[in-house]
């Protein structure tokens, strides 16, 4: 992977994982404690095992992994969460897999880390911040993998997302349009190929959405 592969990487890993947690789940309200900002400090060592050299990634693990123990104090629910993620952190930089499974695991790591921010924050998780996160990487899924489904399953799993989501009353009209135009941009089955990073934007670029729509209602 080029240089500027890998810091967009990073940048969109970082992004994803702190943009929902920060911005809509905490609502700015964030409870600064130690074992949050060790939790950041993992997150941040997470976003550089991209950028690292093979001698260098199990030093960064360790740190990742001291720092996520450490967040866990007084919390030690999250720490199989923690476990997985820096074992998924590894077997990103040390194992051969294609492309399409890249990203997707890399979606689910993001996912995790924010559960992760949110309960050490607020001491819960709950239904509608699942939701939320449904919201923000069904959509990406899907156009990631839009080119392995039949012929318009793409668009019927986008308008169920988008139902869904309605009728739930957590995504208005302006989050669901964005919904379309981000599917339709990154959506596999399109002739020519995007750089594989754009497609780890999509969620940040959903939450950043979502945030604005709620803010005008």
């Amino acid at each position: 992977m080029k240089k500027i592969d890998q810091s967009a990487y990073a940048i969109a890993f970082l992004g994803q994982a702190l943009a929902y947690p920060f911005l809509i789940a905490m609502a700015l309200q964030v409870n600064w404690t130690f074992q949050l900002v060790a939790l950041l400090f993992m997150t941040i060592c997470l976003a550089g095992t991209t950028l690292v050299s093979s001698n260098k990634l199990m030093l960064l693990l360790l740190i990742a992994g001291v720092s996520g123990i450490i967040g866990t104090i007084n919390q030690w629910l999250l720490l199989p969460l923690i476990i997985v993620q820096i074992v998924i952190a590894f077997l990103l930089q040390t194992q051969k897999m294609p492309a399409l499974w890249v990203d997707t695991v890399v979606f689910g790591q993001a996912l995790l880390l924010q559960i992760t921010l949110i309960y050490a924050s607020l001491h819960f998780f709950n239904r509608t911040m699942l939701l939320d996160l449904a919201l923000l990487y069904l959509p990406a899924l899907i156009g990631l993998w839009a080119n392995r489904f039949p012929k318009w399953t793409d668009l019927i799993l986008l308008l169920v997302v988008a139902v869904l989501g309605y009728v739930q009353q957590r995504i208005n009209f302006i989050a669901i349009g964005g919904m379309f135009i981000i599917v339709t941009v990154i959506n596999s089955r399109r002739p020519f190929k995007l750089p594989r990073y754009i497609y780890q934007f999509s969620p940040l670029i959903m939450t950043l959405l979502l945030y604005l729509a709620r803010m005008h209602g």
